[in-house]
């Protein structure tokens, strides 16, 4: 680990080793979680995380967001208020590229948008982005 960062990152591959039984904090906000998100995974929002800290059960705690920089700053917050962290470097983007599961949800905003046999909206804004950013 890089010095003076005190918390480990690993790949979406190491950390599906130790899937589902290590604990997994998504630091996405609510909408992104509800839209996308790892079976399992709490949801505590980065901005929130400060306020939210007796959520948090004891041992490890492995953190992911859209790519892996909210998540580092989550790290670096937790790391120093002496838990032990580990990020999850791509986050959930790289989760599911590399074909690990992932809960997709309709979007809360509109329910009578979704047809019977389609993808959620907020699943094809999700796939969208993925592959944007991945392409450019």
């Amino acid at each position: 680990m890089p010095e003076g960062q005190g918390y480990r990152t690993v790949t979406a591959g190491e950390f599906a080793t130790v899937w589902p039984r290590a604990t997994l904090v998504d630091v996405r906000s609510q909408e992104e979680h509800a839209t996308a998100h790892v079976p399992g995974s709490l949801n505590i929002p980065l901005d929130e995380l400060p306020s939210r800290l007796a959520d948090l059960p004891g041992g490890t705690l492995y953190l992911m967001c859209g790519s892996g920089k909210r998540s580092s700053q989550a790290a670096r917050i937790l790391t120093g208020r002496g838990y032990q962290t580990v990020n999850v470097a791509g986050g959930i983007t790289e989760w599911y590229l590399a074909g690990h599961p992932v809960i997709y949800q309709q979007a809360p905003d509109n329910p009578s948008r979704q047809q019977p046999g389609h993808a959620p909206a907020g699943l094809h804004r999700l796939l969208h982005k993925l592959f944007r950013t991945k392409s450019t």
